[in-house]
């Protein structure tokens, strides 16, 4: 395992980063953002106990350094147009929130929108999910104040009560 850590971390890191953002992988954001904590809480944590950094023995926290600023350099390549502080602000809240999928997940949501409020892009599909969700639940319960209101269902759109 730590092998393939050795490997593999860093490549993995920069695919999940690749597709998360990217406009047209955004329906994904959930399943994205649970990988890429559970990425940074197995560096936090420890449960890496291989140095990333090639040619550099493990020092505790040397990795998690070392996935900062490859991270920071990441991002810093791939949006040229973010400062330095938005950046650094960014890679701490990824290890601070780990632990924490809702955080983690609305933490890079804002990274995402800032990166699609300077490039002009609409970032309404950031939110589909959450939006998903509400109309569900508004239709869950539009139908169960139709059921309590006798005549405004069909008879046939009620559902069947068991009787004996």
């Amino acid at each position: 395992m730590q092998a393939f850590f050795q490997t593999y971390f860093t490549d993995i890191l920069q695919h999940l980063f690749s597709v998360a953002t990217d406009s047209s992988h955004s329906a994904g954001l959930s399943l994205q953002s649970s990988l890429l904590a559970y990425l940074f809480h197995l560096v936090e944590s420890g449960k890496i106990s291989v140095p990333l950094n090639p040619g550099v023995s493990v020092i505790p926290g040397d990795n998690v350094a070392f996935v900062q600023t490859y991270v920071a350099n990441l991002l810093k390549t791939a949006f040229p147009h973010l400062t330095d502080a938005q950046i650094k602000i960014t890679v701490q809240g990824f290890f601070n929130l780990d632990q924490d999928h809702a955080a983690f997940k609305e933490h890079l949501r804002d990274f995402l929108v800032q990166i699609k409020e300077f490039i002009g892009e609409d970032d309404a599909d950031l939110f589909l999910e959450e939006r998903e969700a509400s109309l569900k639940k508004a239709e869950a319960e539009k139908r169960a104040y139709h059921m309590t209101v006798p005549g405004i269902l069909n008879p046939h759109e009620r559902e069947e009560e068991m009787q004996e």
